[in-house]
């Protein structure tokens, strides 16, 4: 297992490559589309006897994969494979929340805003030394804050609700954030607070897709920004480096030591879209709470999604329908009552009829998977569980590796550190 903390330096180079070359061997886990996984023969891939360790385990075992049990009953190879992830996980620094002022008591859940967000907020605004972000690093920093937000609407209800609207202590403006945004961020700033003297911070939360770029080199470039404060999200989202050229992203890898290790053959097939998604997936965290019935449930449904998608031709795609029940069998008739087929005519979708050939495929891929298809759908969706955190930290670490390459080529001292919220994993 690597270790990353503030004080200690990385090595970057060590780990990119036992990474790439981990990953590139269990690609077939993870480069396709979830719902292609049937269409991309993994089923095929996955070998008989990590079936049947799998077949053996309990539920209780089968949880604790993704986060380091072997049975050493297990097949060598299954053993090899899980040593392996174990060994490429990175121990982050787990970050412990302060308590403030208001921790005593119920603090009252913000509307328009879901637990999911709250949770992150609440943590974030405990890491930058602090409801919604802005408000709660005025109330907990007594500092100034400008909420930028590309969306309109939202600008003006932001600055109608704001508590602190009364002191202009936090205000929000219409703007989309790209690398040319730095100078305006500063004039703003400069117009409705004066001017920047003292320290001011970048701080996102849901820092989506080359968002959480773009505000790592404002930090890098603007001497105004002395710190910043990110929870980045929604990697799969990152902009194409160019439409035409599948898998080549504007800005994965960034770094120059990672751009040189994926550039051999053998290890460019890793970066796609696929690896990006799983990245930003669930944690096992997550997965090692998960009952027999979820279990049973989640790989019915996956199943389902896969076999409709392997029997559908190009141009072809599916509405789903909402089943009152999910059928304990799958059957011919109930998946196509389930789905309405779409084909694409001109520049819209129609709904068509099933043929004849699109159920003698769905017969024949449930006679060759039979009973154990949901089950075996679950086993990929633990496989690609146990990768989740291996491809996130290949992300993460690429963009520190980045800011350190950077900040050193310019003269600039800085402190970095990685990050996990106290309790997950």
């Amino acid at each position: 297992m690597f270790r990353f903390t503030e004080t200690s330096p990385f090595n970057y180079v060590e780990y990119f490559v036992r990474a790439a070359q981990f990953l590139a061997e269990y690609k077939w886990i993870f480069c396709y589309n979830n719902t292609k996984f049937i269409r991309n023969g993994v089923l095929e891939e996955l070998p008989r006897g990590w079936i049947n360790d799998l077949n053996g385990a309990s539920n209780e075992e089968f949880n604790q994969i993704p986060v380091g049990f072997v049975k050493e009953t297990w097949s060598d190879s299954f053993q090899e494979f899980l040593r392996q992830v174990k060994k490429l996980q990175v121990q982050y620094d787990r970050h412990d929340k302060k308590q403030h002022k208001d921790s005593g008591r119920q603090r009252q859940t913000r509307k328009g805003i879901n637990a999911k967000k709250a949770y992150e907020i609440d943590n974030l605004c405990s890491v930058i030394e602090s409801g919604y972000l802005s408000e709660l690093i005025h109330e907990r920093c007594d500092a100034k804050v400008l909420g930028i937000e590309g969306n309109a609407a939202l600008v003006q209800k932001c600055n109608e609700r704001s508590p602190a609207r009364s002191t202009k202590a936090v205000q929000y403006c219409h703007h989309f954030i790209t690398e040319d945004s730095y100078g305006f961020i500063e004039q703003e700033c400069n117009v409705r607070f004066g001017v920047l003297q003292h320290k001011a911070a970048v701080v996102g939360l849901h820092a989506c897709a080359d968002l959480s770029i773009t505000a790592i080199n404002c930090f890098l470039q603007c001497k105004w920004a002395k710190s910043l404060t990110i929870m980045p999200c929604c990697y799969h989202r990152l902009k194409p480096f160019d439409e035409a050229v599948p898998n080549k992203f504007l800005n994965f890898p960034l770094s120059q030591e990672l751009q040189t290790i994926l550039s051999d053959d053998g290890k460019r097939g890793i970066v796609c879209r696929s690896f990006l998604r799983l990245a930003c997936q669930q944690t096992s965290a997550r997965w090692k709470e998960r009952s027999v019935e979820q279990h049973v449930q989640h790989g019915r449904i996956m199943f389902r999604r896969g076999l409709i998608d392997a029997i559908l031709e190009q141009n072809e795609s599916v509405r789903v329908g909402k089943l009152t029940t999910m059928p304990e069998e799958t059957t011919v008739d109930n998946m196509l009552e389930q789905f309405r087929l779409l084909k694409d005519v001109g520049n819209d979708s129609r709904e068509y009829p099933w043929t004849d050939q699109h159920r003698d495929r769905l017969c024949a891929l449930l006679e060759r998977y039979g009973t154990d298809g949901p089950k075996l759908a679950e086993y990929v969706e633990c496989l690609q569980t146990c990768l989740q955190s291996i491809c996130e930290s290949v992300i993460l670490l690429d963009r520190m590796c980045y800011m350190e390459s950077v900040a050193k080529q310019s003269g600039l001292q800085i402190r970095r550190n990685l990050t996990n919220e106290e309790g997950k994993d």
